[in-house]
C-alpha cells in the first residue's frame, strides 16, 4: 500500500471498529476475530495467490483476489477436517498452505511483470474519495442492519426477522455436526448455500466466540470491505483509472432503484432489493466476493495475449478455486457467469467469426464445476422453481397500475410498456451505462462488453424463472454489480466530457445535480403532505419524467439561442435521473432515522405475547441451559412452531439457533427444509408425519407418539414454551423435569 493510502484506510477501519464498539462488541472479541481473519483467511489466500499468479500484485488487487481465495481454502479445510472427524487439524491448515506456497514461490524461475494498472500509483484524492464513499456505505449498512439485530440478553425480549435466526441455527449446525443436515428437521439432508455458515462456524470453532456475536456483528464488515476493494480494483482495471473504481463504489453503495418514497411501509415501488440483500442476505454478499474476483481474473484472461503458459495455468487454477468457492457461496453466481459468458461468446463470434480460447475455457470450466457442485451442494435441484415470464415485474408500480385498467384490450397493449418501465425503474441506478453508447465512447464497450453480458444474463434468468419468495431476484442482483462497473465508466466519461463534447461545464453539472435534488425533495415533501399513496408516487414519477424532458428541452433552446452545438444534449437527461437514484437511500433511511431519534423501537420486542412472540429472557436462559447441559447430538422436540399469535407465520427458529441443538420439527413451514408440497412427495409426507407426532406429544401427552420420537428419531428432550401457546399438562409426566422457569420447562425423556 502506498504511504499516502494508510490514512484513508485507517479512517475506514476506524469506522468499522466504531460500529462494533458502539453496538456492544467487546474489544477482546474484536481482537480475536481480526486475528482469525488475518491468520486463517488473508494469509493463506495471499500466499497462494502469489504462488499461482506468478507475480506480486498491488495491495488493492492482493486483497481483492487473495481474500476470497483464502475464504475458499478455509471452507475446504474446515469441511474436509469435519468430514474426516479431525476438526483439530484445521488449526494447522494455514501453516500447510503458507509452506506449500513458499515452496512454489522459491521454485519459480522468473517473475512476470506487474500489470501497469496494478502498479500505477493511486492519487491521494482518489484514495480519500474511495475511503469516504466506503465509510458512508458501511455506516448506511450498519444503520439498517445492526439496530434490528440486537445481541440477545437476559434483560429484554427481542424479536428477530426469521431469516437471521435461521442463519444462526445453520451456523450452529456446521459447528457441531457433519454432514450438515437441517437444524430444524433433525437428520434430514438440507441442500443449501452453506459456505458462509462454514466460515462463521470455523470462526467460532477457533476463537470460541458466540455465534450471535460473529453473525450479527462481526462478520459482515470484512465482506463489505473486500467488496469495496474489489470494486476499486476491477473498476480501475477495466476503466484504466482508479477513478473508475471510485465511481463504481458510488454506483453500488450510493445509488439505487427509483424509489422516491418516505414511508417504508408503502413498499418498494420497483421491487428491487440489491442494497437490502447486501445486509439482509448473508449468502448474497458472500457470493459477490467470489463473483467480483472472477470478473477481474477472467477479464485478465480474455485480454491476455496467451493462455497456455505456466503463468496462465496458475491463473486458471485460481479461477477454478474461486468458482468452487462461488458455487457454495451463492447459487446464482455460476449460472450468471456461465450464461453471461455464453451471450458474450455468441456476440463476439457473430461480429468477428472468432472466439477467444479464454472464453471457451471459462465456459467449459464453469459448466463442469457447476454440474458437480449443483449435485453435491444443492442435491441436483431447486424445489419450487418454475418457468414464468416477468414474475418480479408484476410487483412493480407500472405493471400494477396497468393491471388495474379495466379495458382488456388497452391493458394488453400497455403491459409491454409497463414491463419496460418496471425494468427501467429497477435498474435506474445503472443509467450511466447508457453513456457508453455515445459514438465517441463505443470503443469502451470492448472492455465492458463481458460485464454487460453478465448484467443481461442476470436480467434474463430472473425474468424467465420464478422461485419461492421471488428468490430469482438474486440472479438479477448478481448481474447488477457487473452492470455497475459499466455504469461507473459511463458516469466517469460523462464527467470528463463535461465542458468539451457535452454542452455543459462541470460546474454546471454540479449545480444542475444539486438543483435536481432540491426540486425532487420539494416534490416528495409536497406530495407527502397533500396526496396519499399510490397517487403521490404517480405524481412524483410523472414529475421526474417531466423534469428530465424539460431539462433537455430548455438546455437545447439555450444552446440554439447562443448559437452553440447541441451535440450530446440528450446526455444531460442523466443528471436528474442520477439525482433521483441518489435520493433512494436517504429517503428509505428516513423512517429508521426518525425512529432512532425519537426512541421508537425498531423491532417488535414487546414482552406481551399478545403483541408479538419474541425471544424472552426466560426462553434465552432455558435454551442456553440446553446448550450447556445436553449432549451435542441431542435432539429436542418443541411445543411451539409459530412466530405470531395468529399462527399464520410458521417460521420459528429460535430453539435451534440459541440451543445449538437439532430440533425434531421446528418451523411448520416446509419450504424452509427444501420441501414443496405436491412436488417433493416423499419428503412432504415425512414432514406431515412429524407434525402429527409432535402435536400428539404436546397436545395430547401421547406416550405412544413419544416412543416413536425417542426410538426412531432420537429425541431426548421436550422443550415446553410456556409463553407461546399451551400444552397438555400431562406432558410433564412423560419424563423427568430437568429445568424450569417462568417461560420454559425442559423434560428429559430418554
Amino acid at each position: 500500500m502506498p504511504r499516502h493510502g494508510i490514512a484513508p484506510a485507517t479512517i475506514v477501519a476506524a469506522v468499522a471498529v466504531s460500529t462494533w464498539l458502539i453496538t456492544g462488541v467487546a474489544i477482546l472479541d474484536i481482537v480475536k476475530f481480526l486475528a482469525y481473519e488475518a491468520v486463517f483467511v488473508a494469509l493463506p489466500g495471499i500466499a497462494l495467490l502469489m504462488a499461482l499468479r506468478g507475480r506480486r500484485s498491488g495491495s488493492l488487487v492482493t486483497v481483492a483476489l487473495g481474500w476470497p481465495l483464502g475464504q475458499t481454502l478455509e471452507i475446504l479445510a474446515f469441511s474436509g477436517t469435519a468430514a474426516l472427524g479431525v476438526r483439530g487439524l484445521f488449526l494447522v491448515y494455514p501453516v500447510a498452505i503458507v509452506a506449500l506456497s513458499a515452496v512454489l514461490i522459491l521454485r519459480r524461475r522468473a517473475t512476470s511483470a506487474q500489470s501497469p494498472w496494478e502498479s500505477a500509483t493511486a492519487s491521494r484524492t482518489a484514495l480519500w474519495a474511495a475511503a469516504a464513499v466506503l465509510s458512508i456505505g458501511l455506516l448506511y449498512l450498519a444503520f439498517m442492519f445492526l439496530p434490528v439485530v440486537p445481541l440477545p440478553t437476559a434483560t429484554s425480549s427481542e424479536a428477530y426477522a426469521p431469516d437471521f435466526v435461521y442463519f444462526l441455527g445453520l451456523t450452529a449446525q456446521m459447528l457441531h455436526h457433519w454432514p450438515p443436515t437441517s437444524p430444524g428437521l433433525s437428520g434430514t439432508p438440507l441442500y443449501y448455500e452453506w459456505f458462509v455458515f462454514f466460515h462463521m462456524a470455523a470462526v467460532a470453532q477457533v476463537t470460541h466466540l458466540a455465534i450471535p456475536t460473529i453473525a450479527l456483528r462481526l462478520d459482515y464488515v470484512p465482506t463489505i470491505l473486500v467488496i469495496g476493494c474489489q470494486l476499486l480494483a476491477t473498476g480501475r482495471y477495466l476503466g484504466r483509472s482508479l477513478w473508475a473504481g471510485v465511481t463504481a463504489l458510488v454506483v453500488i453503495l450510493m445509488l439505487g432503484p427509483l424509489d422516491l418514497t418516505t414511508d417504508v411501509a408503502s413498499g418498494n415501488p420497483f421491487f428491487e432489493g440489491f442494497f437490502f440483500h447486501l445486509w439482509a442476505s448473508w449468502t448474497f454478499a458472500f457470493g459477490l466476493m467470489f463473483f467480483l474476483a472472477l470478473i477481474y481474473l477472467v477479464s485478465e484472461r480474455m485480454h491476455s495475449p496467451s493462455w497456455r503458459r505456466s503463468a496462465d495455468l496458475g491463473a486458471w487454477i485460481l479461477i477454478g478455486l474461486l468458482m468452487i468457492g462461488a458455487s457454495g457461496a451463492k447459487a446464482t453466481v455460476l449460472p450468471v457467469l456461465i450464461t453471461g459468458t455464453a451471450l458474450y461468446a455468441v456476440g463476439v463470434f457473430a461480429l468477428t467469426r472468432r472466439l477467444s480460447p479464454a472464453v471457451l475455457v471459462t465456459l467449459v470450466l464453469g459448466a463442469a464445476l457447476f454440474a458437480v457442485t449443483f449435485k453435491v451442494v444443492y442435491g441436483g435441484g431447486v424445489p419450487g422453481t418454475v418457468i414464468e415470464l416477468f414474475a418480479p415485474l408484476a410487483r412493480t408500480a407500472p405493471v400494477i397500475f396497468v393491471n388495474e385498467i379495466s379495458n382488456p384490450t388497452l391493458r394488453a397493449i400497455m403491459i409491454p410498456f409497463a414491463d419496460v418501465c418496471g425494468i427501467a425503474g429497477m435498474m435506474l441506478g445503472l443509467v450511466g451505462m447508457l453513456y457508453l453508447l455515445r459514438r465517441r465512447h463505443r470503443s469502451e464497450l470492448s472492455r465492458f462488453a463481458w460485464p454487460i453480458c453478465l448484467f443481461v444474463a442476470g436480467l434474463v434468468i430472473t425474468n424467465v424463472s420464478h422461485q419461492v419468495a421471488y428468490s430469482e431476484l438474486y440472479f438479477q442482483d448478481t448481474g447488477y454489480i457487473a452492470g455497475g462497473l459499466a455504469a461507473a465508466q459511463g458516469i466517469r466519461l460523462a464527467w470528463l466530457d463535461a465542458g468539451q463534447s457535452l454542452p455543459m461545464s462541470r460546474r454546471g453539472v454540479l449545480v444542475s445535480f444539486a438543483a435536481s435534488l432540491v426540486v425532487l425533495l420539494m416534490l416528495v415533501t409536497i406530495t407527502s403532505l397533500t396526496v396519499a399513496h399510490p397517487l403521490a408516487l404517480e405524481i412524483r414519477y410523472a414529475g421526474l419524467a417531466a423534469a428530465c424532458v424539460a431539462f433537455i428541452v430548455v438546455s437545447m433552446l439555450l444552446l440554439w439561442a447562443r448559437h452553440r452545438s447541441t451535440a450530446g444534449v440528450l446526455a444531460l437527461g442523466l443528471i436528474p435521473l442520477l439525482a433521483s437514484t441518489a435520493l433512494t437511500f436517504p429517503l428509505t433511511l428516513a423512517p429508521t432515522a426518525k425512529k432512532l431519534l425519537t426512541g421508537v423501537a425498531l423491532t417488535q420486542a414487546q414482552p406481551d405475547p399478545q403483541t408479538v412472540w419474541a425471544l424472552t429472557p426466560g426462553l434465552l436462559t432455558a435454551l442456553e441451559w440446553l446448550q450447556g447441559h445436553s449432549p451435542i447430538g441431542a435432539v429436542v422436540a418443541v411445543s411451539n412452531h409459530w412466530v405470531n399469535p395468529q399462527k399464520t407465520d410458521a417460521r420459528e427458529y429460535y430453539y435451534s439457533a440459541f440451543s445449538e441443538r437439532e430440533i425434531f420439527v421446528e418451523a411448520y413451514d416446509p419450504a424452509r427444509f427444501g420441501i414443496t408440497p405436491g412436488v417433493t412427495i416423499a419428503a412432504d409426507r415425512n414432514f406431515a408425519y412429524r407434525q402429527r407426532l409432535n402435536d400428539a406429544v404436546f397436545n395430547q401427552a401421547d406416550a405412544a407418539a413419544l416412543a416413536i420420537l425417542t426410538r426412531q428419531y432420537g429425541v431426548r428432550y421436550l422443550f415446553i414454551d410456556r409463553i407461546h401457546g399451551t400444552v397438555d399438562p400431562d406432558v410433564l409426566h412423560l419424563g423427568r423435569v430437568v429445568f424450569t422457569n417462568q417461560d420454559a420447562i425442559i423434560v428429559e425423556v430418554a
